[in-house]
């Protein structure tokens, strides 16, 4: 009798890690940046995205071949699709990022950052203008080598970045890790609507032609801003889709990684959802990886909206630390003696109170402002959100994933 491997069941918890063997359909790329490249890998068992940087993808593409079974270490994403870490295929060649340099460096900038803390508690009681710069400088040293350090560390201790290196390097040891059966998914189905209008909304259903992605700039000094420009041929036309650029998500550990991203390549089969109103797509349903994507562009719930208010709440805060800051330092001057245990509480009493305030005003503003934005928004032309949110999820639970539909920024 044949032993059996182990097999469970894959989790599709957010972030939960897991391994599985899947059967390779193709890979493709998708060039946003000359920094910045994606890769999809569909299987029979689930899609998974992947960055360029993570290992030498130019000779894995060489590699993989339709049909070869390969052993696969991932995690989950919101949507049901994974992030792909490491990969090996048939002939027992192991694919995975490179380990970190240095990896004591973390915990010994961790063990020393409390080192100019202890240099600027040492320094002459003397006020000098000099010496309270030299003490702000110092602390702004330790916070700075705090807060890295201890990101690289807990990176490094985190569950599911310690299980798939564990996994790896059973693998590289010939051992075979608890594999997981893969979940059967129904082929992403057509929309239940030909292409058309439909009131106020548009749909067209083909094959992308062409895909072409674009850094553009517009506006000039503080209005300036960026945006990675698409632009698709589908169905015999040209559909323009805008999205922000710089993601911040993309500068961190890739274990953290909890949205699809926008993957359209040419030959993907989409269904795209157009706002008559405007005529710019509103909504997109890659019938290649399930994934389905909606901008909330032109509505009370855009992220835009959502930055600017924590932006303006960050700025705020931050300026009335400065001048509650400048006033203590001040007074220190002005008395000619340095400070001491009690006048560092006074501050943080201080500071902790006007926290209290700008709380309960950042409340009041808010209500406020949300009131005007829905007033605002009910006056204009509205773009039918509600219907495309409605074809997204009828679309996705069709096909047996969860109603998750991912942001448009």
């Amino acid at each position: 009798m044949t032993a059996r491997e182990p097999v469970a069941d894959v989790s599709q918890r957010t972030g939960a890690v897991f391994f599985v063997r899947v059967t390779c359909r193709d890979l493709t790329q998708l060039i946003i940046t000359d920094s910045t490249t994606l890769y999809r890998l569909r299987t029979e068992g689930g899609v998974f995205f992947f960055d360029a940087k993570q290992f030498d993808v130019d000779t894995l593409a060489r590699k993989l071949r339709r049909g070869e079974q390969v052993t696969v270490g991932a995690h989950r994403l919101r949507d049901g699709n994974a992030w792909l870490h490491w990969v090996k295929t048939a002939d027992g060649q192991v694919w995975a990022g490179e380990p970190t340099r240095r990896r004591w460096l973390a915990p010994l900038v961790l063990a020393l950052s409390w080192l100019p803390i202890a240099l600027a508690l040492v320094l002459p009681g003397a006020v000098n203008i000099g010496w309270v710069l030299l003490r702000i400088a110092l602390f702004c040293v330790a916070a700075a080598a705090f807060g890295w350090s201890l990101y690289r560390v807990l990176m490094t201790l985190h569950p599911g970045r310690r299980r798939l290196r564990r996994a790896l390097a059973a693998m590289k040891r010939g051992q075979q890790p608890t594999l997981s059966a893969p979940p059967s998914y129904e082929a992403p189905p057509e929309l239940a609507r030909p292409d058309g209008v439909y009131g106020d909304i548009g749909v067209i259903q083909d094959r992308l032609r062409k895909v072409r992605v674009a850094l553009k700039t517009y506006g000039s000094g503080r209005a300036q801003y960026s945006v990675h420009e698409y632009q698709l041929d589908c169905g015999g036309a040209t559909f323009g889709l805008q999205t922000q650029a710089g993601d911040w998500r993309r500068a961190l550990d890739p274990i953290l990684a909890r949205r699809s991203p926008l993957f359209l390549a040419q030959g993907d089969r989409v269904a795209l959802l157009t706002s008559m109103a405007d005529g710019e797509i509103r909504g997109v349903l890659n019938h290649s990886d399930g994934s389905a994507h909606v901008a909330f562009k032109g509505t009370p719930y855009t992220s835009m909206a959502r930055w600017l208010v924590l932006v303006l709440v960050g700025l705020i805060s931050a300026f009335m630390s400065v001048i509650l800051l400048g006033i203590s330092f001040y007074d220190w001057y002005e008395r000619g003696v340095g400070p001491d245990y009690w006048d560092w509480l006074e501050v943080a009493r201080m500071l902790g109170a006007v926290g209290l305030m700008l709380l309960l005003f950042f409340s009041a503003i808010g209500l406020i402002a949300e009131r005007i934005h829905y007033f605002y928004f009910r006056a204009r032309a509205r773009v039918p959100l509600e219907k495309i949110l409605g074809l997204a999820f009828q679309w996705r639970l069709r096909q047996q994933r969860s109603a998750i539909i991912n942001e448009l920024a």
